[in-house]
Formats: structure tokens, C-alpha cells, sequence
């Protein structure tokens, strides 16, 4: 049996949000590249990074969690990490700084790459919008010279 992203994070499977962000933070500052030199030490973030990023989301947790009892009765089951690449910049979202800064006021846990505020989220859905727009316009320009 392989080992879980539970044992990565050293926590339980039933730990809340709040325990996996704690748990993250602090093996993150531990083993990051920038400041660990030892030699296995990005293999280990990039483990932990995986952990921290499947069990973070509640989708991800519940489909390997599906997976992990499975494997745990026995049963053969895909190996669910093998799907799992880190983002072409996970440095810049998992920067030594960044994770450091997480805990800037009292409950104030922030996410990740994952977890944006409430006014990017408005910004990328009226940048969708004016893109379709735009297509559609384009689309009947080229529509009407062709005819």
C-alpha cells in the first residue's frame, strides 16, 4: 500500500480545512526547496504540495477518499496520483514568502493557487463575457461579408 496523502500531511482523514492548511503551511516551510538544500527536499514539497492540493478541494478529497478505502479493503484500484502534475507555476503560488505570509491575521487561511477572493472571481467572469461577446461579433462580421 502506498502511502497516503493523509500520511504526507500527517494528519487524520477526518481533519477539517482548517488542519490540512495548518499541516501543510508547516511542512511546506519545512522541506521547500529554497530553504531546505537537502537533496530529496523538492521530491518531498512537490509530495506535499500533491497532498495538500487533493485534499484542499472538496471534489478531489471525496474521490480519493473513495480510492483510499478501497485500496484499504483490498480491492485493486487505480493509483489516483499518477493523473497529478504540478502547475507550470506552483513556484509563484508556492513560494517559500507566500506560504510563510498565509497566516497574516488571526484565522486568516489562505488557500492557494485555488483560492482567489470574491472580486477576482467577478473580473474573470466579466472578462469571459466581453471575450464571447466579442466572438459573436466577429462571427456575424464574418457572416455578413460572406454573403
Amino acid at each position: 500500500m502506498s502511502i497516503s496523502h493523509y500520511d504526507i500531511l500527517q494528519i487524520k482523514q477526518d481533519a477539517s480545512n482548517d488542519e490540512i492548511k495548518r499541516s501543510f503551511r508547516n511542512l511546506a516551510l519545512k522541506y521547500h526547496p529554497d530553504k531546505n538544500k537537502s537533496a530529496d527536499s523538492k521530491e518531498k514539497f512537490l509530495r506535499i504540495v500533491e497532498a495538500y492540493e487533493v485534499l484542499s478541494d472538496e471534489g478531489s478529497r471525496k474521490k480519493y477518499d473513495l480510492l483510499f478505502q478501497s485500496e484499504r479493503n483490498g480491492e485493486k484500484v487505480p493509483d489516483f496520483t499518477i493523473n497529478w502534475t504540478p502547475s507550470a507555476d506552483y513556484t509563484k503560488f508556492y513560494s517559500y514568502d507566500e506560504i510563510k505570509n498565509w497566516y497574516g491575521k488571526k484565522n486568516d487561511i489562505r488557500g492557494g493557487m485555488w483560492d482567489i477572493g470574491e472580486k477576482e472571481n467577478k473580473g474573470m467572469w466579466k472578462t469571459t463575457l466581453i471575450l464571447f461577446g466579442s466572438l459573436a461579433v466577429v462571427t456575424l462580421f464574418i457572416i455578413m461579408l460572406s454573403k
